[in-house]
């Protein structure tokens, strides 16, 4: 995994010539799971983007396999500084501490490149049970704090649709 991710979004045939046009870059295309018409292509290459309105992240840490099939969910937080020295120490821990739960494929510790306090929790599961579970166990507890509108908490869910490379 590269050290940087890209976003876009718009409508699915936009997205789509975008992925041919560029079908040397690892781009996934994701539908929204709460509407049919929400599409977002990732750019995974940590090249520098193609994309003409990115949302570029700087990846802090990626656990797991690179498989971006099933469902994903991108949690977004805001952090003020002080928290964001508790919330490095709590994904530090868990780097080392790291049991993968049931159904999880991949894990990762996204901030945003031109926001500092933006910081993105990223899962990737089999399944969308599997998740409801793993909101509810010990290991997601480091970051239960963070799902609260104090810190400014939204969460978007996508399902991979496509890639060229896979």
């Amino acid at each position: 995994m590269s050290g940087k991710i890209s976003a876009t979004f718009g409508t699915r045939k936009i997205l789509t010539m975008i992925q041919q046009q560029h079908a040397d870059r690892d781009l996934l295309l994701m539908q929204a799971n709460a509407t049919e018409d929400r599409y977002m292509l990732l750019d995974l290459s940590g090249e520098p983007t193609v994309f003409s309105s990115p949302v570029t992240y700087d990846v802090l840490l990626s656990k797991g396999s690179a498989d971006w099939h099933g469902m994903t969910s991108f949690i977004f937080v805001d952090l003020p500084i002080e928290e964001q020295k508790v919330f490095t120490s709590k994904f530090s821990g868990f780097r080392h501490d790291y049991e993968r739960p049931d159904g999880l494929k991949h894990f990762m510790i996204l901030r945003e490149a031109k926001n500092d306090a933006a910081f993105v929790i990223v899962t990737n599961w089999h399944r969308d049970s599997e998740y409801a579970v793993w909101l509810r166990s010990e290991s997601f507890k480091p970051f239960a704090k963070y799902i609260t509108s104090d810190y400014d908490y939204h969460e978007s869910r996508y399902m991979f649709v496509r890639s060229l490379k896979s």
